[in-house]
């Protein structure tokens, strides 16, 4: 702990402890929580497509899985499914 409170700076080991704990608070309360609901891959398409209608430009699927709470393999797979009938695009940076 001593050579972790030098590092940093801090003063003592309690002021080190005191920021420790600081900042994990910090990073819990910027934590966001995210609630999936249980959508179909046909749904799925349906809420990706028109996200994208409202949203234009370059996304990644796991934006739209926060964005639009869908679960993740039904996410790529509807992603997917739209890329392969051409209504959405495959981009690549």
């Amino acid at each position: 702990m001593d050579r972790a409170r030098e590092l940093t700076g801090l003063p003592s080991r309690s002021a080190f402890i005191r920021q420790a704990a600081l900042d994990r608070l910090k990073e819990i309360e910027e934590t966001g929580v995210l609630v999936l609901q249980d959508v179909s891959e046909r749904e799925a398409m349906h809420l990706i497509k028109d996200y994208l209608a409202k949203h234009p430009g370059q996304h990644y699927v796991s934006d739209l899985v926060e964005e639009l709470g869908i679960e993740p393999k039904v996410a790529f797979a509807a992603a997917q499914k739209l890329i392969d009938d051409g209504r959405a695009k495959l981009g690549r940076l």
